[in-house]
């Protein structure tokens, strides 16, 4: 059982120094971005 905890322990400590929220923050940042790009595509349709 403490081999599973000290498992999880070192997964979620970060090698790199980037904080998981970080990442959280930079996918959503993309997921905005991407939605952004797609919502301009119809623009031009009247119909769309």
């Amino acid at each position: 059982m403490d081999t599973v905890v000290l498992m999880a322990e070192e997964a979620h400590s970060s090698s790199e120094g980037f904080p998981a929220w970080g990442w959280g923050l930079s996918a959503f940042a993309i997921l905005v971005v991407l939605l952004l790009i797609v919502m301009s595509f119809g623009k031009g349709r009247p119909h769309a």
